[in-house]
């Protein structure tokens, strides 16, 4: 089992609680660690390893959020820079809306920091 922080679904969480618990009757059984039946710890490591993937991948979803969220940022400013007469508003809306969507972008990744 590593460091790394996991991300568990409700089921898991549960059988992983069981499977914790009847880890826990096995050592008072047995009088040792030794005597945890070594399919629960294969089932709770493979849980743990789940969600551990799953973490990763909503870690790299959320920074290839943010990447966007900024380019589009600096694409829409470099259009309020070039725009002129009625487009500026427009485009100030755009620079605008662009900052929403980054700034929720950030607090979305925020969690996996």
């Amino acid at each position: 089992m590593s460091d790394y922080p996991r991300e568990y679904t409700a089921g898991e969480r549960l059988e992983r609680a069981r499977l914790l618990f009847k880890g826990g009757r096995q050592i008072v059984r047995g009088g040792h660690e030794h005597a945890v039946d070594a399919a629960v710890e294969r089932r709770i490591d493979r849980i743990d390893a789940k969600a551990e993937e799953r973490w990763a991948r909503g870690a790299q979803i959320a920074h290839q959020a943010v990447d966007a969220a900024r380019t589009d940022l600096a694409r829409a400013e470099h259009a309020l820079r070039m725009a002129k007469g009625p487009d500026k508003a427009a485009a100030r809306r755009a620079v605008n809306d662009a900052k929403d969507k980054a700034r929720r972008a950030d607090a979305a990744a925020r969690k996996y920091r």
